[in-house]
């Protein structure tokens, strides 16, 4: 699907690559913000966070972690301890050619979804684009959903020049 390849969560986001050995996630910021018995971690102005090859930049990037109990629950002794990442105010995130824009983005690594909202979500390859209301990403079945609003419909351009069906690494 030409979606899979323009819309891929993983490039988007690499922290919830489950293929990739190295699955740390570096983040910079102004201010760092934890309490003892919380399950987050906040960082505050010019944000940054970067995982193999993608970076988001943000005003605010929160990461949230699974508590000892939760992990026991879902099974997730081997999995990384990031439940979810939270990044708002003038999300950018940078993954080759690939760029997405929104005002707030919301990564959940269990179900591997990605949620664009706020301001014009835009996601990018090449130059060609899909922008809506909300942009859902779907990682593990490779589906993409684009909503519209009241006053902005879904739009998509396909620039011909740009190689839509390359898979990751090519």
């Amino acid at each position: 699907m030409v979606w899979t390849a323009i819309l891929n969560p993983v490039a988007l986001w690499a922290a919830g690559d489950t293929v990739s050995a190295d699955r740390s996630l570096h983040v910079t910021s102004d201010t760092m913000i934890s309490e003892r018995d919380a399950a987050f971690v906040e960082f505050v102005g010019n944000a940054t966070a970067t995982s193999q090859d993608s970076v988001v930049h943000a005003d605010s990037i929160k990461v949230f972690l699974y508590k000892d109990e939760e992990k026991k629950k879902l099974d997730k002794e081997d999995e990384q301890n990031i439940k979810e990442i939270l990044a708002t105010g003038n999300v950018r995130f940078i993954s080759g050619d690939r760029k997405a824009f929104a005002e707030k983005a919301v990564f959940t690594t269990a179900n591997q979804i990605l949620i664009l909202t706020g301001g014009s979500p835009k996601v990018l390859t090449g130059e060609s684009f899909v922008t809506g209301k909300k942009i859902t990403l779907f990682q593990k079945d490779g589906r993409v959903v684009v909503e519209s609003g009241k006053e902005k419909r879904v739009e998509a351009m396909f620039n011909s020049n740009d190689r839509l069906d390359k898979k990751e690494g090519e």
